[in-house]
């Protein structure tokens, strides 16, 4: 042992929260924080969320409005999903190069613990907070609406269930937070058609179609573009910086002391026009500083419990508001908090993880009736051959 101040282990440490590196190097390493990083943005969701929800009388604006950012938690933690997202889903597609095995992938990480939330929000939450009848409320067409709109991920999403949290301090929404499913389904779906196409393969290509995307959403801010709605341009462009800096992850370069100038660049900026496009820079810059240079990686040990927290971050605010309508934000974000981790806990171990491990099936099956039906390669060709009679 070494009696003196440092350990052995912390020099090293030190220098990796002053080093630089590109992404390549980071995606080298095999090891990143951003299991961490969206799980600290999903309880920022549910921090932000709080003076939408819960009584505001005397209560303090949100953190980062009062710090003069112009921009919400909420926002922020959505942004960063967003530019990760984008981030790990062109990793995503171009490590597997096969279209039908990367839309199953992303069919089993959205689907089964949204539909899973739906369906309990509908069935258990409604019944429990309706101020109806129980059998009117089960007959009422608005509880199986609820889910088989919502289940579609459009824009047109269903907010409320029969005389739910009526009473409520500030709306009877069941779950504000999933709205930005649909914006993150389209990417996905923008991903398989670039992937599909080979422009993801291409860079140059890839990032001029993306420019031209930027630029329409620039000069046409509420207009729809190529389905992308207004509404999710935003997200749409954090998306896209996510992407880009996969595509050029040898160029990019991550480390704290480029987040502080991205930082102090963006709040020199920000009542300017290009406010916008340096907060989304500064937080790309954070997020990859945060997977990739934070000298700890213990979090892993754990799941992936930000979109279980996510999902039920506003159902679990809405149920305490109900019950405690005088109870301010941040006390109702604290034990919120709690609860939705206590759900997110549940989702993964017994919804999400089995769900994931369902991954590789296609090609299971396609492997295995490859097999069963006898038409191998070699089989086909010699079949041919055959029908074709000797020379």
């Amino acid at each position: 042992m070494i009696a003196s101040g440092y350990t052995g282990s912390k020099i090293p440490r030190v220098k990796q929260l002053s080093s630089t590196m590109t992404l390549a190097d980071g995606l080298e390493n095999r090891k990143d924080n951003f299991l961490l990083l969206r799980f600290i943005a999903a309880s920022m969701v549910i921090y932000g969320h709080g003076g939408a929800i819960a009584n505001t009388k005397g209560a303090s604006p949100d953190l980062f409005l009062r710090l003069g950012w112009g921009i919400y938690s909420g926002t922020l933690a959505v942004c960063i999903f967003f530019v990760v997202s984008g981030f790990m889903i062109a990793g995503s597609y171009l490590r597997r190069q096969h279209l039908a095995d990367f839309l199953w992938a992303r069919l089993l990480r959205i689907y089964p613990a949204y539909f899973c939330c739906l369906v309990i929000c509908a069935v258990v939450l409604g019944a429990v907070y309706t101020a109806l009848p129980l059998n009117q409320y089960f007959e009422n067409t608005g509880v199986l609406h609820y889910v088989t709109q919502n289940v579609k991920l459009q824009t047109t999403m269903v907010w409320t269930l029969p005389e739910v949290f009526d009473g409520n301090p500030h709306d009877s929404v069941i779950n504000g937070a999933i709205w930005t499913l649909p914006a993150e389904f389209r990417m996905y779906l923008w991903v398989a058609i670039v992937g599909a196409l080979g422009i993801l393969s291409r860079r140059w290509l890839c990032a001029l179609i993306i420019a031209v995307l930027f630029g329409l959403g620039i000069l046409r801010p509420d207009a729809d573009i190529f389905m992308i709605p207004s509404i999710y341009l935003h997200l749409a462009a954090m998306f896209g910086i996510g992407t880009l800096c996969y595509l050029f992850r040898d160029h990019v370069p991550v480390g704290w002391p480029y987040v502080a100038a991205a930082v102090i660049l963006a709040y020199l900026l920000r009542n300017t026009v290009f406010y916008q496009f340096a907060l989304g820079l500064a937080i790309a810059q954070f997020s990859f500083a945060f997977a990739y240079c934070l000298p700890w990686y213990g979090f892993n040990r754990f799941g992936d419990y930000s979109y279980g927290i996510y999902l039920w971050g506003y159902p679990m605010q809405q149920a305490l508001a109900h019950h405690f309508p005088l109870m301010g934000p941040k006390h109702n974000a604290c034990f919120a908090f709690m609860l939705a981790l206590a759900m997110a806990l549940l989702s993964w171990h017994f919804i999400e993880k089995p769900s994931l491990m369902l991954k590789s099936l296609p090609g299971k099956l396609f492997r295995y009736f490859k097999s069963v039906s006898g038409w191998s390669d070699s089989e086909k060709s010699s079949r041919v051959v055959s029908k074709l009679g000797p020379n």
